[in-house]
């Protein structure tokens, strides 16, 4: 008995307020039928509910009061949204949540974008990578580099790692660092290690590009060159020879001779030192090599 009165107040609510909206629309539709008729799958005409929580949907929830627009057919007569702040204070006076204060500083709003560059009020459902892409196509190119982030895939989006509506480092859902973000996905790499590797805890950027790169596992650059940005160069061990050999017509001298110095450039320093990190684990020394060590 109580679910059939719970259905009767249901079905009663909704032909109080369904007609209300209804009748709303309809004159807006003599002359504006295109825009009226493409609006069936927006979700400001769909969630009806939206009249009983006080909350206007139609129409005249944006626009305002349409009657003197009516009458007269004058557009001043009615809400135009002629700027970037109006169309702002109008969708936050519904949609202000937590979190929004950041708006106000972030680029997109700096810049002088309205929450419409990116939402169709009128229909609701849209593409977002498509939406990113109209103004960001360069960073977008980057996802179709031989190393990526899976957005081309579909397992990912722009929003898996920008908060669109602003955050406190470059619109990034990180409150702190940058690298907090990166661990949400790559634990294994955060540690605390034993030993760690400095760069690691700075800054991820430091050796990866963000969105995607010509380069394996999407750093910077190709081994050893990467690591020469902050680390010398040090000879092959396992070579000895106390002759000079050439090098761009210009001799040079090294204990561990010529063919140290090709094998230096020609190898990767991962192909030794692997844990780049961090690890728990000491070095392990190279059988009679002494201070050679590897990790």
């Amino acid at each position: 008995m109580k679910s059939r009165n719970g259905l009767a107040a249901i079905c009663l609510l909704l032909a109080i307020v369904w007609p209300a909206v209804a009748q709303t629309e309809d004159p807006c539709a003599s002359c504006h039928e295109e825009t009226v008729a493409a609006m069936t799958s927006s979700i400001h005409m769909r969630i009806r509910s939206f009249e009983v929580q006080g909350h206007s949907v139609g129409c005249e929830g944006c626009h305002g009061d349409g009657a003197a627009h009516m009458e007269s057919g004058d557009a001043a007569k009615i809400k135009r949204f002629d700027d970037a702040a109006e169309w702002n204070s109008t969708c936050l006076s519904c949609h202000a949540k937590k979190g929004q204060p950041q708006w106000a500083a972030s680029t997109h709003n700096v810049e002088g974008l309205g929450c419409v560059e990116c939402h169709d009020p009128h229909q609701i459902d849209s593409n977002p990578a498509a939406t990113c892409k109209s103004c960001h196509a360069d960073t977008v190119a980057q996802f179709q580099l031989p190393s990526a982030h899976p957005v081309r895939d579909g397992k990912m989006s722009c929003a898996s790692c920008h908060d669109v509506h602003g955050s406190t480092e470059a619109m990034l859902r990180t409150k702190m660092r940058v690298n907090d973000l990166c661990f949400t996905c790559h634990q294994d790499k955060e540690g605390p290690f034993v030993f760690e590797h400095q760069p690691v805890q700075e800054d991820c950027r430091t050796c990866h590009v963000a969105h995607g790169s010509a380069v394996n596992n999407m750093l910077t650059a190709n081994e050893p060159m990467l690591c020469l940005q902050c680390h010398d160069l040090h000879f092959h061990a396992g070579y000895n020879s106390a002759a000079a050999f050439d090098v761009g017509g210009v001799p040079r001298y090294s204990p561990f001779g010529p063919k140290s110095y090709n094998v230096s450039f020609s190898t990767k320093c991962t192909q030794c030192h692997s844990k780049v990190h961090g690890t728990d684990l000491p070095s392990q020394s190279v059988p009679g090599l002494g201070k050679s060590l590897t990790r």
